[in-house]
């Protein structure tokens, strides 16, 4: 599925920018002594699965779920999701985000039969990706430092976040359809539209450590977003992009 292939890619260039980030890090620690084991995280990566939900509130959605056997809860599905911190102050992060989430469902025309008096049939998939820069703000210290030796993450940390970013979005139908401007024939045809929309998030969760290298992760996210459709949608309005999402993963500090 795209969205796998997707979320593959962008773990390929996660591990990148852990490679750098584990350079520099080294780097730090050869010339001040102050390595991972007795100081603060420089940042973390985790890595995230859960439901992403749709609101489907455009008039393309509406027109989806009266012709067709569709319901607004169809377009939500399974999501992942990944995120690149770096510490910039002691309880604020920049955090790089990327949410990505996709359904395929089949369906028929609620009213409408062909000419032997079978259903209709088609496939419509929704895929949303989303990629933010955040500011992350940990509402409780993350750790503490013992002496000069050694820092203790603390065991819950509740934290906020807001950010910016673009959405990438892909509506397809394949299928038969019925063209009420030609007769009610009924064809076999194929429409999509993909295109890149801007986007705004606001999230909320709890980090559990686990030792000073992992902590579970849990969030809600709220998204915010719409685009334009492309010609096979001419007539509709942009498509709506929002939704808020649930997921829970684990945490990896370097």
């Amino acid at each position: 599925m795209r969205v796998t292939r997707t979320f593959t890619q962008a773990t390929h260039v996660a591990a990148c920018a852990i490679a750098l980030a584990g350079a520099a890090q080294a780097q730090r620690q050869a010339s001040s002594g102050n390595g991972f084991l007795f100081g603060p995280p420089a940042g973390s990566l985790t890595f995230r699965a859960g439901y992403a939900s749709a609101n489907a509130s455009s008039d393309l959605f509406s027109q989806m779920t009266t012709d067709l056997s569709l319901k607004r809860g169809d377009f939500s599905s399974f999501a992942y999701g990944l995120d690149l911190a770096f510490a910039l102050r002691p309880r604020i992060d920049l955090v790089l985000s990327a949410d990505l989430s996709g359904m395929d469902k089949k369906s028929d025309y609620r009213e409408w039969q062909d000419a032997l008096g079978m259903p209709i049939e088609q496939t419509t998939s929704f895929e949303r990706q989303s990629y933010a820069a955040n500011l992350k703000y940990n509402l409780r210290p993350t750790g503490r430092t013992l002496g000069r030796f050694a820092w203790v993450p603390a065991r819950y940390v509740p934290w906020v976040s807001a950010g910016l970013g673009r959405t990438l979005y892909r509506f397809k139908q394949d299928g038969d359809f019925i063209d009420f401007g030609f007769n009610n024939r009924v064809s076999h045809d194929s429409f999509s539209s993909r295109k890149w929309g801007a986007a705004a998030q606001l999230a909320a969760g709890l980090d559990w450590s686990l030792n000073q290298r992992t902590a579970l992760t849990s969030q809600v996210k709220y998204l915010w977003g719409k685009a334009d459709l492309n010609l096979d949608y001419s007539g509709f309005d942009p498509i709506d992009l929002s939704g808020l999402g649930m997921t829970a993963g684990l945490t990896i500090r370097f």
